[in-house]
């Protein structure tokens, strides 16, 4: 897979009695130097998002709630790769341009994504369904 890479949180993760906080800029080594994307969704419980990619930028995607399920699949090597958000942490994953990705909620409440690119508004490209 293109280098696609989950990235570890936990230092950039604290937690008290009203739940979670992290900050995902730090735990991405991700600093906006200028213009960037960012935006946050929600998804239904059963929700996919994506079934594309980007032709430029990096994408990081911090999923929070859960479980999800994201696939990615390489524009080279077509193979589709699974990862699972608990939905016990949150997690943070980096998407280089050119893999393709999708989420499903599989839980039964809203779950949220963040998501933010060093390039402003990247091009988004469908692609076929990563859920058949």
């Amino acid at each position: 897979m293109d280098a696609v890479k989950q990235i570890d949180i936990e230092d950039t993760m604290w937690r008290d009695e009203r739940g979670w906080g992290l900050n995902p800029f730090t735990a991405s080594d991700f600093i906006p130097e200028g213009p960037c994307d960012i935006h946050v969704v929600s998804m239904v419980p059963g929700a996919v998002r994506g079934n594309h990619y980007h032709t430029t930028g990096t994408e990081w995607m911090l999923i929070c709630g859960g479980p999800a399920r994201i696939l990615l699949r390489s524009k080279k090597e077509r193979q589709v790769e699974a990862m699972l958000a608990d939905g016990r942490t949150p997690l943070l994953i980096e998407i280089p341009a050119h893999v393709e990705h999708a989420v499903r909620n599989e839980s039964t409440e809203r779950i949220y994504l963040v998501v933010f690119s060093d390039v402003p508004a990247p091009e988004a490209v469908r692609c076929s369904s990563l859920f058949e």
